[in-house]
């Protein structure tokens, strides 16, 4: 198990790829702190880690207001003593045309997606750097890559966690601290249910890939066991694209 004696934050953990890192990094070994504004559903992915054979612990917090995100970073720490890894996951998406997007749709895409994230490592990197060894992992998107209509705020945010990704691994250069980010594309998780079934083009978007398959929660948390690990001791400030080829290449349906 790669992640054996190791302790993690995974945030929006309660659905998801949230959920799906939760579950994957208490599988390889590692004690995990799941954190989720909805706390009935991340209690059910404690007992499901716990049924599991695994450990873990539950909180509800709101990343964008930093006395939760104090209060979630106390309680790794009271629980399992250190934080070697930390997964921004939380975040949420507005689709609306750009004139109909609301200053406050704005500012709740920049708070959920981008800030809140700032917040976490603020709050995580202080005990990372005490014990000379950390690993965070920002979930972005391939929103963050290309532009992509009716999202202008989920856009803007993803884009900018890149770049935050870039420059803390920067700041944290000689520390033994990496600073990752994830860019899933096409992911059927909650957030894309509606698009997956819809009848009009959600199998064809199968064939918007290389892969000619929706990825799957799993799919994505495979890889931020990876980054997690000494395995990916030598990587930082990156960015991996977790979509199927979708941006690598044009395809088309009959192509």
């Amino acid at each position: 198990m790669r992640l054996q004696g190791k302790t993690a934050i995974v945030t929006g953990a309660a659905s998801g790829i949230g959920r799906a890192t939760a579950v994957k990094f208490a599988r390889e070994g590692a004690a995990v702190l799941t954190a989720d504004l909805d706390d009935g559903a991340t209690q059910d992915v404690v007992k499901e880690i716990e049924t599991d054979g695994g450990t873990a612990y539950g909180i509800a917090t709101d990343i964008t207001v930093r006395a939760n995100v104090d209060a979630m970073v106390a309680a790794a720490i009271g629980r399992f003593g250190k934080i070697d890894a930390l997964v921004n996951n939380a975040g949420s998406r507005i689709i609306k045309s750009f004139l109909d997007h609301t200053e406050d749709d704005w500012r709740r895409m920049l708070d959920v997606n981008l800030t809140g994230h700032f917040l976490c490592c603020q709050a995580v990197l202080p005990h990372m750097l005490d014990a000379g060894v950390g690993r965070i992992i920002n979930m972005a998107s391939i929103a963050g890559n290309v532009g992509r209509p009716n999202r202008v705020g989920y856009v803007a945010a993803k884009g900018g966690l890149l770049a935050m990704t870039r420059a803390l691994a920067a700041d944290m250069a000689g520390k033994n601290i990496t600073v990752n980010a994830l860019a899933p594309g096409m992911i059927a998780s909650p957030m894309n249910r509606g698009f997956k079934e819809n009848d009009a083009f959600g199998e064809n978007w199968n064939c918007e890939n290389l892969a000619r398959r929706w990825g799957e929660p799993e799919d994505v948390a495979n890889v931020a066991a990876f980054l997690a690990s000494d395995d990916a001791a030598f990587i930082t400030g990156e960015t991996v694209t977790v979509d199927g080829g979708s941006i690598a290449a044009l395809v088309r349906q009959g192509e």
